[in-house]
């Protein structure tokens, strides 16, 4: 939420090119639009980078290339802004904050920039291993996400005397092997796992209290509520039987994908009609998440996907160090331009 120069940077480049964005003004980011018509067709660039540690310095880097996810959309944007006079109806270009929150996309849907929408087109690059260059998936499958902060409340007591109360550090642990023994259908990929722990202030102390933070990852929705209400169970199992009590906060939760069929058809014929029917890979399935979803969870019509772009992304995504093959941009910007022209003439 602090992307306001990369949106000045951003909407230069807009009127530069004749078109007129509309800040959020509140919050970073914005919308443009190009074309005669009400906007029906939907790009949408995530903006925001990553805080990570460069030789010991937190440093904002794009790690997950959301650069090349801002530089296609507005490649895409300012080729149509050239055929403007050509395009019966809107094309409009979301240039949306805070992603890697999770909770940007909802808080830009919620001003309703695309209610209106027929469809919506995202794009992201991939790892090599997961979809190579020069191929591309005319959908992602994201899995639901959910970040939860937990609250241990007990009484610190002397290191040599751990009989007089309960350790915080170990009903932390008896969580963490706890969320590996919940069950849910071994046929949805599902993850849940303790990330963060934070207890004690001197070694001669042993804590009664503790914070501790949890990543659940799964494939559906429907996976998801039964990871969250398992963790809710076993949380009240471990205080009925301690002298603690645990308060549990739910944070930036994100639903699971939602693909729209019809677009994901647009974006396979436009991968085919620019680089051949070899280049289309089939939809590409992830256990990771994004914001990119909520769209769709307002306006339920939407017909949503996002393009999956092989560019060889290495070491990975969120690694400080990762690199990735540059003209995949270019690719990607001829197929979004396509899919954008394809669902123009499907909306007339």
């Amino acid at each position: 939420m602090r992307e306001f120069k990369t949106t000045d940077f951003l909407r230069v480049i807009m009127e530069e090119a004749g078109l007129q964005p509309q800040e959020f003004g509140a919050f970073p980011g914005f919308v443009v639009d190009v074309g005669r018509g009400k906007p029906r067709v939907g790009l949408r660039a995530d903006m925001d980078a990553l805080i990570q540690d460069i030789d010991g310095v937190p440093t904002a880097v794009h790690s997950c290339g959301h650069d090349a996810n801002m530089a296609i959309v507005a490649t895409v944007m300012l080729e149509l802004a050239e055929v403007s006079d050509s395009i019966g109806t809107g094309v409009r270009a979301i240039f949306q904050p805070s992603e890697e929150t999770g909770n940007g996309a909802e808080l830009v849907a919620g001003l309703g920039v695309a209610d209106d929408l027929d469809y919506l087109f995202g794009v992201h690059l991939r790892p090599g291993d997961e979809l190579p260059s020069p191929y591309f998936s005319p959908a992602i499958a994201h899995g639901a996400c959910l970040f939860v902060q937990g609250f241990i409340h007990g009484e610190d007591h002397h290191g040599a005397r751990p009989h007089q109360g309960v350790n915080a550090i170990e009903v932390a642990g008896e969580i963490s092997d706890a969320l590996h023994r919940m069950k849910i259908d071994p046929l949805t990929p599902h993850s849940a796992k303790m990330t963060m722990l934070k207890a004690g202030s001197a070694l001669n102390v042993i804590p009664g209290s503790a914070q501790f933070g949890i990543d659940l990852r799964a494939q559906t929705n429907g996976s998801m509520e039964v990871l969250k209400q398992g963790l809710i169970s076993l949380c009240h199992r471990i205080t009925s039987s301690s002298l603690v009590t645990i308060d549990l906060e739910f944070q930036d939760s994100v639903p699971a994908a939602s693909v729209g069929p019809e677009a994901e058809r647009i974006l396979a014929t436009a991968i085919k009609s620019q680089y051949g029917t070899d280049s289309l890979m089939p939809r590409t399935v992830t256990s990771g998440s994004d914001d990119f979803h909520f769209y769709s969870v307002r306006n339920e019509r939407l017909q949503a996907a996002m393009l999956a772009v092989g560019a060889d992304v290495r070491p990975g995504l969120h690694n400080p160090g990762m690199t990735f093959e540059f003209t995949a941009m270019e690719r990607a910007v001829a197929v979004m331009v396509e899919a954008c022209r394809q669902a123009l003439v499907r909306n007339v």
